[in-house]
């Protein structure tokens, strides 16, 4: 009698042939963890060697489970899936979870991942802890013609609890499973041959480095597959080679979003996953799926539309439609293709935000609108969650799956929609929508009635959505309304912006001139040049024997001395530009400009005035001229009146001339709005005069009287809008000189906005430098170790190889010196586990010495404490403290660059505290209070945080940090000063 027999390619042919891809499979795989029971799944691939490793922590498998569901072809292989083994066994405290796969593809996609795999798993069950099962293949023998499923051992070994296999435990496998290979012939045999032979897994070693994650070394359940070497289009997948850049890789097109998280109010994802890419160092890792890296709860609540609700089993769709955050609450949207009955693809729940693709129509910040616009370029789309796993492929970006973009090509305007500008979930179940189906290779759903009704529901759905709210005729008038306004305040920010930008950079190159020309003496060398020139006029003036001629010409020699001075203070007179907001820095300058103009007016102005008027005195009275002292003032005010009657003057007829302008302007505006409402009017009543009323029902009728009045009102509340824009402009015009106007209004609020925006900067700096230490801290920690152990490797390689001697001296120097500065900075890294104990000030020296020794020889600096620095003892955290020292040193090592030696840093204390000093060049006056301000820096490429943050950090443990005043130009210093004790030892 005949029967089937099955070939060993119909594993490949059901596997590595039926899935979609590598990430496909991978999204298989930790679907298999979810229905494990996992509450962690981790992938972590090392570039090095291509090592692959999945890991979880569910609930793991019996050696009979292996044998009956993992090597059992055409079982469910789903614990408690349907027809399949009932489950055994759920975790104590875990509801029941609904199977996020079917037709037991899981563990036959691994082949796609590689051709080598191990696999390690143990159980927990009922009556305790299993012994942990390992088995392995290599997947390249299901490709051998004429060999049949029968003829395949699979090495099956099972470890006690408490035991792990290691190299040697594997290698018997590997042979064991060559034995399949005996008498094969042909290349592809010996192919595979080599690979089991040149396999060289070691579970126990991996186990040792792989990050904190599930582990089976001690009691730990769950499952691992190891995978070497990974399959060369893992990397491609991962790095996106062969995909436009600005888009999402295909890995994180499968992975990211794996459980929903996106929507506000969403419950916990029962699994967490994570997938790190180890660099080729292997001493740094990426996790290419973490929670942020996804849409978030806030980005769907910040949308400028949002939509949110449920259909129910006939298709109907009743939820809320919020446009611009304006709120239409209980709204119904009919679906009319199911003929009054049930849907097959039964009842499911929509929730999505759409963000508008211009920055002017959008309400987001601009910053915000560009990070989501890329966001939504690398994967914006609709995805579908089934039991809160999601669904490939939808979703992805390049899987348009109800035609949005096609419609929006037929007009962008009626259809509204973008796929690639929403983002949002399709919640299904299986309890509700059992007859949605997936193919086998995980390529999305059946196209069966069930998923056809879908389809059809939520193309409708969009398009009705569209033409409710967001075409220009829609009933609800608000998007429209909206935009218009955006649009409007947009323009205007802009053209304000501009307007602001070129007064603040012509305010800031005519502060910078003017610091300039104030640092090199220029207007006191000036003012000394006219009393110069003055002098050599009146020494002429005496040799005048006329005196009426003397004292005619002494007039206009005080006269034009006068002019010349006045041009001269004009020439360092700087006007504010009214109603534009400073920033933090320019308001900074500004105020040491008039400080220093101030100065200038005092020591040089003043002084030369004084001068002339001296001068211009002594030699009348030397001339004898008759120039008596009514005469001399007589002139002064003369001039003095003619200059305040031409300014005047000036002034008045600019304002006359905008006025006229504006009048002009206004009057057409207004003229133009009547103009309009008499046009919409005559167009009415031409329409109505044409109408044959009498042919039209009582209906018809009526709605053609509504739509006329719709039309005028509509008319008559644009232009009064308009009219009433204008009129408000016009009531801010205030022209009382004492009183608090609208220029005055905009530039504070436009001064306060830039403050909070530069802090805002600035917050968001050093919390990026925070996270990039934090980061950097724990990425040392990891990886001392291992580099330490990777010297003395060297060494004994190097022992045996004199090529490597030099090599391996260069890099033990190298790696001794780097960890001689963590060494040095591990008082920095104690603020976690930090308390009070006592710092001598020779602690200091020493600590200073070791971390800027080389770089003092380099440029040929020294550090020199005194007696008293050394002996001072202070009370308090050495990680708060030693940090300050650090940044004044680096600060004055910089800049003792500029003079030439000795270049010297100066450690000192008095009764106060400690004082540091330099003999460098100094701070400038003007920024003596600035140099502790957030964000300031004279320093090329510098941040302007340190001595910010120095002060903050002092500040937070009772001590203070000061700049001392010092004459000019010899260097600046400090004092750190204890201010108060305080008694907690924690923090």
């Amino acid at each position: 009698m005949a029967g089937f027999k099955t070939s060993a390619r119909a594993v490949d042919m059901l596997g590595r042939q039926q899935i979609a891809g590598i990430p496909t499979a991978i999204n298989e795989l930790f679907k298999n963890a979810h229905d494990a029971y996992a509450d962690r799944v981790e992938v972590d691939y090392y570039r090095s060697d291509r090592l692959f490793v999945l890991r979880d922590d569910g609930i793991g498998m019996t050696e009979q489970e292996f044998l009956d569901r993992w090597l059992t072809l055409g079982t469910a292989s789903k614990l408690g899936a349907g027809g399949g083994l009932a489950l055994p066994y759920r975790p104590h405290g875990k509801p029941e979870r609904p199977l996020s796969g079917e037709k037991g593809i899981g563990r036959l996609s691994i082949a796609v991942l590689g051709p080598q795999v191990l696999a390690l798993t143990r159980a927990e069950r009922a009556n305790g802890l299993h012994a942990l099962v390992a088995a392995y293949l290599h997947w390249g023998v299901f490709e051998l013609p004429g060999l049949h499923l029968e003829d395949i051992e699979i090495p099956v070994s099972t470890f006690p609890v408490g035991q792990f296999p290691g190299k040697d435990d594997i290698r018997e496998m590997t042979e064991a499973f060559a034995a399949n290979l005996h008498g094969r012939k042909g290349e592809r045999a010996r192919e595979i041959l080599a690979d089991i032979r040149a396999i060289q897994l070691d579970p126990t070693e991996i186990a040792g480095y792989l990050p904190h994650g599930p582990d089976l070394r001690e009691d730990g359940t769950g499952t691992w597959f190891l995978i070497s070497p990974a399959s060369e289009l893992l990397e491609r997948d991962i790095d996106g080679v062969d995909h436009d850049k600005d888009r999402a890789t295909p890995m994180e097109k499968a992975l990211l979003g794996f459980g929903e998280t996106m929507t506000p109010g969403h419950p916990p994802p029962v699994l967490g996953t994570a997938f790190r890419v180890h660099a080729r160092s292997d001493l740094h890792f990426d996790d290419l799926i973490t929670e942020d890296a996804f849409f978030t709860p806030k980005e769907m609540e910040n949308a400028d539309h949002r939509i949110s609700g449920e259909f129910d089993e006939y298709g109907q769709f009743r939820g809320t439609i919020s446009v611009y955050g304006e709120a239409h609450s209980d709204h119904i949207i009919n679906w009319r293709d199911g003929d009054g009955k049930p849907t097959r693809c039964g009842p499911f729940r929509i929730d999505m935000g759409t963000i508008q693709g211009e920055a002017r129509n959008s309400t987001l910040p601009l910053e915000e609108h560009a990070r989501m616009v890329t966001k939504l370029n690398r994967m914006g789309g609709l995805y579908i969650y089934r039991d809160g796993i999601r669904i490939l492929p939808y979703g992805d970006t390049d899987f348009d799956w109800l035609d949005i973009e096609i419609r929006r090509t037929k007009g962008a305007g009626f259809y509204f929609f973008s796929y690639r500008r929403i983002f949002g979930v399709v919640s299904i179940s299986r309890a509700d929508n059992g007859a949605l189906q997936e193919k086998a290779g995980r390529e999305g759903f059946a196209q069966n009635l069930a998923y056809r009704q879908l389809r059809s529901i939520l193309k409708n759905f969009f398009i009705q959505v569209a033409a409710d709210f967001f075409r220009e005729d829609s009933p609800h008038e608000k998007f429209a309304e909206k935009r218009a306004e955006l649009e409007r305040l947009e323009e205007a920010r802009r053209r304000r912006k501009k307007q602001v930008t070129t007064k603040r950079g012509n305010l800031k190159t005519e502060l910078e001139g003017f610091f300039r020309d104030y640092d090199n003496s220029l207007p006191n060398r000036e003012g000394s040049a006219l009393v110069d020139r003055i002098g050599e006029r009146l020494e002429s003036v005496s040799t005048l024997e006329d005196p009426e001629a003397a004292a005619a010409e002494l007039l206009d020699l005080e006269t034009n001395a006068r002019s010349e001075l006045k041009e001269l203070r004009e020439k360092y007179s700087l006007a504010r530009p009214r109603g534009v907001g400073l920033s933090a820095k320019l308001e900074r300058d500004w105020g040491n400009y008039q400080r220093d103009r101030d100065t200038l007016e005092g020591k040089v102005f003043q002084p030369v005035a004084e001068l002339i008027e001296g001068q211009v005195s002594a030699r009348a009275r030397e001339a004898a001229a008759h120039l008596d002292r009514r005469r001399r003032i007589q002139r002064v005010m003369e001039e003095l009146e003619k200059d305040a009657r031409k300014v005047t003057r000036a002034e008045k007829r600019a304002t006359d001339e905008e006025m006229s302008r504006l009048t002009g302007e206004v009057r057409q505006a207004a003229q133009g709005s009547l103009v309009k409402m008499e046009e919409v009017l005559r167009r009415i009543w031409d329409r109505f005069a044409r109408a044959e009323l009498d042919g039209l029902s009582e209906e018809e009728a009526v709605a053609f009287r509504l739509a006329l009045e719709k039309e005028i009102e509509t008319a008559k509340e644009g232009e009064a809008d308009y009219l009433q824009y204008i009129r408000a402009q016009l009531d801010r015009v205030n022209l009382d000189p004492e009183s608090f106007g609208s220029l005055d209004e905009l530039e504070a609020i436009e001064q306060k906005a830039a403050a909070l925006e530069e802090r805002a900067d600035a917050d968001l700096e050093l919390t990026q430098l925070g996270m990039a230490m934090g980061m950097i801290q724990h990425e040392f920690n990891m990886n001392v170790k291992t580099l330490k152990d990777s010297v003395r490797d060297l060494k004994a390689w190097a022992d045996l190889n004199d090529g490597l001697k030099g090599l391996y001296r260069n890099f033990r120097d190298s790696f001794e010196h780097l960890d001689g500065y963590l060494t040095l900075l591990d008082p920095l890294r104690g603020r976690l586990r930090r308390s009070r104990m006592e710092l001598r000030g020779g602690e200091i020296e020493n600590f200073l010495l070791q971390l800027f020794g080389d770089r003092c020889r380099r440029h040929e600096s020294t550090i020199e404490a005194t007696r008293a620095f050394r002996k001072k003892t202070v009370t308090t955290f050495p990680s708060s403290i030693l940090p300050v020292f650090v940044n004044l040193t680096d600060n004055a090592l910089f800049w003792l660059g500029d003079r030439q030696p000795p270049r010297t840093i100066r450690l000192d204390a008095d009764d106060r505290g400690y004082l540091f000093s330099d003999n460098g060049r100094g701070i400038p006056e003007r920024d003596r209070d600035a140099v502790f301000e957030q964000g300031f820096t004279r320093k090329p490429g510098g941040r302007g945080l340190g001595l910010f943050i120095s002060r903050q950090a002092l500040r937070g443990i009772g001590f203070t940090l000061e700049l001392l005043d010092t004459p000019a130009g010899d260097g600046a210093q400090f004092r750190i000063a204890q201010e108060a004790q305080d008694e907690d030892d924690g923090e």
